[in-house]
């Protein structure tokens, strides 16, 4: 071996050193799939009845070991407590209520209200005559639409919040689908399923398709005025390849969305199909920080592909089950964090299921130029080795 080899040898190895650093700025995150467990298929609510638990959609974490999974094309709410093992595998599912809405909608997600702004609307609606309504959640649904909050003492609908006009223009019941409180807790962030009628074609077998990814401030009566919704473009993925085994259409879109605070979110996506395998889920990082605002335009949003937020893929699997909630979840350890999934069984006879995944951050205490400077240094240090002993 020469000289000249030896260090071209360990040319490809910082070459290496430094493309592996640039691809874990890309994907700041790991998810790891930790396994899943079913969920009661009946629960007693207060009065005694049996409430049948189908068409779960959404899910939020409220603290500790408990949490709250909005149900579909009903009036119903259950809250539940989960145990995890240390690395965030679901263990066993306990303690399940029912909470009766005031109305019945078609609700696709929930997200868990923060003390402060339970406190803000507590005191609001003491003001205005009304008793505490004690713990309270945000709920998504798509047959209005709206964003409403809702009382988790007693099921009350305690206001509404206003939407951007565009979210009127749903398209065949693929409205809001995906809810989360934003880090700061003055703001949410929305997304309709798939493209409004305006914006674009839905999904094919061999297209995706577009939709809207807003942020919109929650109401404060101390405060004058109230900033203008954000509105992102975000392509979502076709279909998965499938083999048909019955007439219908297959779909793509967004189910639901989770905040990591700084400006980055998971998007779910959910794609279904009239055959084998039948779903498909994937999670995305998406940095909305540098991401075009596109409230201004009203219609063919598809076609505008360079206002289309950039989105790196985190996970993707098709576990055979609808995945169409998900939720941060308590800290497991270091730079870890549970990361809790809900499975709709769509009354097609599969079982309610939590699934539970670990986020882990790609810090590991060592800055990217630390580790290429490192990898660079050991390269060169074993091409000299190398010619040493080839000679």
């Amino acid at each position: 071996m020469t000289l000249a080899t030896a260090f071209a040898l360990s040319a490809v190895l910082v070459c290496t050193a430094i493309s592996q650093a640039a691809d874990s700025e890309q994907r700041p995150f790991r998810i790891v799939y930790r396994g899943a467990i079913t969920l009661p298929h009946a629960v007693l609510d207060s009065r005694g009845n049996e409430v049948e638990i189908t068409g779960l959609s959404g899910i939020t974490w409220l603290g500790h070991d408990r949490y709250a999974a909005i149900m579909d094309n009903s009036d119903k709410l259950i809250l539940f407590s989960l145990k995890l093992d240390r690395d965030g595998t679901p263990e066993e599912a306990s303690d399940t209520e029912v909470v009766t809405l005031a109305e019945q909608h078609d609700y696709e997600d929930v997200a868990a209200c923060p003390k402060p702004l339970q406190q803000r609307i507590a005191a609001l609606r003491m003001k205005q005559g009304f008793p505490d309504p004690g713990r309270c959640v945000f709920v998504c649904e798509e047959d209005t639409p709206a964003i409403r909050a809702v009382s988790l003492t007693d099921g009350s609908l305690l206001g509404v919040i206003p939407i951007p006009e565009a979210f009127s223009r749903l398209a065949r019941q693929r409205g809001l689908e995906s809810l989360d409180i934003d880090a700061d807790g003055h703001h949410l962030w929305t997304a309709n399923e798939e493209a409004l009628s305006a914006d674009g074609s839905p999904p094919a077998a061999d297209r995706g398709t577009v939709v809207r990814l807003a942020k919109i401030a929650i109401p404060d009566p101390e405060q004058k005025g109230a900033d203008e919704p954000i509105q992102l473009a975000y392509a979502v993925d076709p279909p998965h390849p499938f083999v048909r085994m019955f007439a219908g259409n297959a779909l793509s879109g967004v189910t639901a969305i989770t905040g990591l605070g700084n400006g980055r979110l998971l998007v779910l996506e959910r794609a279904g199909c009239p055959g084998l395998p039948p779903f498909e889920n994937r999670i995305y990082l998406v940095d909305t920080r540098n991401a075009t605002d596109v409230s201004v335009v009203d219609r063919d949003l598809a076609s505008h592909t360079e206002t289309h937020a950039r989105k790196v893929l985190l996970w993707k699997d098709q576990l055979g089950c609808n995945i169409e909630g998900l939720c941060m979840g308590p800290k497991l350890r270091r730079n870890t964090y549970a990361l809790i999934a809900v499975a709709d069984n769509g009354a097609i006879g599969t079982p309610n299921q939590l699934i539970g995944f670990a986020l882990e951050t790609a810090d590991n205490g060592m800055q990217v130029p630390m580790i290429v400077g490192g990898a660079a240094i050991a390269a060169v240090v074993l091409g000299f080795v190398m010619y040493r002993l080839a000679r």
